[in-house]
């Protein structure tokens, strides 16, 4: 292995001088051969690479001053390959690795190792790849994926006892035989790390944020589980970040400062400035039907037809309509249970490019418009109109012929005749001017822009409450006076009326108490300018503070619960489930297992002697996400032993075993196969089965799923346990069906 070593190191020595495009840099980390020597030796040191990778490749970079490499090894026949990213000092940032002939040989196996035995093994192997941070880690995540039958670490950087949550550690490990599969290093080793000896206390930096955070009672638009749209009421921050130094209670509103006299430079004395939020758009999903298809749709009646669409759109008065537009496109689509028409005309005239210079006319008119397939209401209208012009003598080609106000006041006469009914709930949130440029052709110092019109932002109020997922927006061209845009975001959807409410102080408690704000240490970076943002001329620095990092942030405007994006009650994602009386149980690898992927019961007890419920059952069933590409493990069963007491039978709140049998064959997609009449289970008591279930039991012993429960017996009345559900899962989960 050595001499095979020396002799590839040999051949990169003399290719070198050969590279293409390179040229000696003038630069400490500039690539020589020796540097790559000590850098390849020091990355082998740290890694155990076999004899059989046998291919060997490499490339360099080099950014802002710093070295890069990336070496890659793989198994003659390609089945095998690591690739590692490190620095021009040996330090190991990313790692990869995969060996398609181990996996091709674990089909049917079960994993040698659980989460809470490979964690001490990835902090070993982190330790001896990278010595420097050892003691520096603290565990966030540990999860068991079975596709791939891996653990996935993650480890925040701790430093003094406190996380530093912009550095740490990711490691893949396999489930078989412990080797790494990935691993990725973020760390900052250059930042000093401040000491806070007597730090303010969490409620006296929450009093701080207090003053800086406003909660906001506001109306969300999200959907059910039945795929319709719905609304809840809600109280959120109107700003997410806001950090208070451990320190001197000095509050912060931002992390990236650029140049000089800021926070950054003063050693974080000043305040920050305000800083506005901007409220994330929608999206419109539809279903698009062609003509053809809507007339052999018999049920739809009183469909107007495409034609007639369009001349609703052009005839009316009041809308922008460039004369050349002669082509039309139309689709009709449906959304929640409505037909509408998209139009799109255009003008199709050819530009003559053979004539062509930078002020050549070559404007063409479009538009979008959206009306109710029924009714002819219009739903939305966007028309492009010209935004440059070419002046000969300077002046402006065309007359502004009404104000700011005047376009406002056409704008929403507009709104009242075409949804009368939400004029009234409509807020004025914002107007933007639209410029259109001025180029002059003969003195192009006197090109300049003009307004050319203006838009309108309303949102939707209900009992004064702001519901910004809903509104109307629109622009008027200010030399015509024509609506050139036109959109209503509106749901019918039913408005929790606003009584009994918590009110702001109680939401912002509620929202101060949650997960994600603590005592944390932070980067923050410091650009002379903006153009330096993707690397250079960056200074960090590390600051103890409180902050706010509490997603998601919605809080229950009557309860005062935490709120997911679908109104429903926050739950944590990955939540690592612990027991206190599973040790040394007859189930407690299966459990800890199923725990390590995500799924479990809440509480401190597992109860694996207790009867499982229905509910429980079908709750751990169906957030298993059973899929047809996971490996089998070997048929087993875990029998109860003769002589040893039955479980009580089933009563209509529990899960009898042929029930479960059931349950499972149906989540794995075998019902039309189970109800095949064809099957002999063996067991001795099999005439004690129901006949629609022998199919299914049948099916779960030939999957090496549920076996015997005593002797030859099935016992298909009986209750099965919590303990005996999570065994039955992960052999589920097992099997390759």
């Amino acid at each position: 292995m050595k001499k095979r070593f020396l002799a590839v190191l040999m051949i990169l020595v003399l290719s070198l001088s050969t590279l293409n495009g390179y040229s000696p840099v003038e630069a400490e980390n500039a690539l020589t051969e020796d540097q790559m020597t000590e850098v390849l030796i020091a990355v082998k040191g740290k890694l155990q690479i076999s004899d059989d990778y046998t291919e060997f490749d490499y490339s360099y970079n080099e950014y802002s001053g710093e070295g890069t490499y990336q070496f890659t090894w793989r198994t003659e026949d390609g089945r095998a390959y690591i690739g590692v990213t490190a620095d021009t000092t040996g330090r190991i940032y990313n790692l990869y690795s995969y060996d398609n002939n181990k996996n091709s040989e674990r089909e049917g196996l079960l994993p040698n190792y659980i989460g809470e035995e490979l964690i001490p093994k990835a902090e070993e192997w982190i330790a001896r790849v990278e010595p420097d941070i050892k003691g520096k880690l603290n565990l966030k995540n540990c999860r068991y994926s079975n596709y791939n039958k891996t653990y996935s670490l993650s480890f925040v950087r701790n430093e003094n006892g406190i996380d530093l949550n912009d550095n740490g550690v990711s490691i893949v490990m396999d489930a078989f035989d412990a080797t790494v599969t990935n691993y990725r290093l973020n760390w900052d080793f250059t930042v000093k790390i401040p000491k806070v000896e007597s730090p303010i206390s969490k409620e006296a930096a929450a009093e701080k944020v207090a003053k800086k955070v406003n909660m906001h009672l506001e109306y969300r638009l999200t959907y059910g589980s039945d795929g319709n749209q719905k609304v809840f009421l809600a109280y959120n921050p109107d700003r997410t970040y806001v950090a208070v130094d451990a320190k001197n209670g000095k509050i912060y509103t931002e992390k990236v400062y650029w140049g000089s006299g800021t926070d950054f430079d003063g050693g974080f004395n000043d305040e920050a400035e305000e800083a506005t939020a901007e409220e994330s758009g929608s999206y419109d999903d539809s279903v698009k039907l062609s003509d053809a298809e809507i007339q052999k749709i018999g049920e739809i009646k009183d469909i107007i037809s495409s034609e007639e669409a369009v001349k609703l759109i052009k005839n009316n008065k009041k809308l922008y309509i460039d004369q050349n537009l002669t082509s039309a496109d139309c689709r009709l689509y449906s959304s929640n249970g409505e037909y509408y028409w998209r139009i799109y005309l255009s003008d199709n005239r050819p530009v003559n490019y053979d004539d062509y210079d930078e002020y050549t006319d070559y404007y063409r008119a479009s538009l979008n418009a959206s009306i109710n397939a029924k009714t002819g209401k219009l739903i939305s209208f966007s028309a492009y109109t010209k935004d440059y012009y070419v002046t000969e003598d300077g002046k402006a080609p065309f007359e502004i012929a009404y104000t700011k106000k005047q376009c406002q006041k056409i704008f929403e006469e507009f709104v009242k005749e075409t949804d009368p009914d939400k004029f009234e709930y409509l807020e004025l949130n914002n107007v933007y001017e639209q410029k259109v440029y001025i180029y002059n052709l003969y003195n192009k110092d006197t090109d300049y822009d003009k307004v050319g019109g203006y838009s309108y932002s309303y949102d939707r109020y209900y009992k004064d409450i702001p519901f910004t997922a809903n509104g109307v927006y629109g622009a008027v061209e200010a030399i015509t006076g024509k609506i050139t845009n036109y959109n209503v975001n509106w749901t019918d959807a039913e408005l929790p009326e606003p009584e009994n409410l918590i009110g702001n102080e109680k939401a912002f408690e509620s929202y101060i108490s949650s997960d994600g704000f603590d005592l944390i240490y932070e980067l923050v970076s410091k650009y002379e300018d903006k153009q330096s943002y993707y690397g250079y001329d960056k200074e960090v620095k590390a600051r103890l503070v409180y902050r706010t990092a509490i997603y998601p942030n919605y809080i229950d405007a009557f309860t005062g619960k935490r709120l997911s994006w679908n109104g429903e009650e926050y739950k944590p994602v990955g939540v690592s489930y612990k027991y206190t009386d599973i040790n040394g149980t007859k189930y407690e690898r299966s459990i800890k297992l199923l725990a390590d992927m995500g799924y479990g019961f809440d509480g401190e007890e597992f109860n694996p002697d207790a009867k499982i419920t229905n509910a429980e059952f079908e709750k751990i069933l169906g957030a298993s996400g059973y899929s047809v590409y996971y490996y089998n493990y070997p048929t087993y069963y875990a029998d109860v032993e003769e002589g040893e007491e039955e479980v009580a039978v089933d009563n209509e709140n529990t899960v009898t075993r042929q029930e479960a049998a059931c349950l499972i064959i149906s989540r794995m997609g075998g019902d039309k196969l189970a109800k095949m009449d064809i099957y002999k289970t063996g067991y001795s008591d099999e005439n004690k089965i129901d006949k629609e279930n022998i199919g299914y039991v049948a099916l779960c012993k030939g999957l090496g799923i549920m076996g015997a429960k005593s002797g030859n017996k099935f016992k298909p009345k009986s209750a099965v346990t919590r303990g005996e559900a999570a065994d039955l899962i992960i052999r589920m989960l097992s099997t390759n069906f």
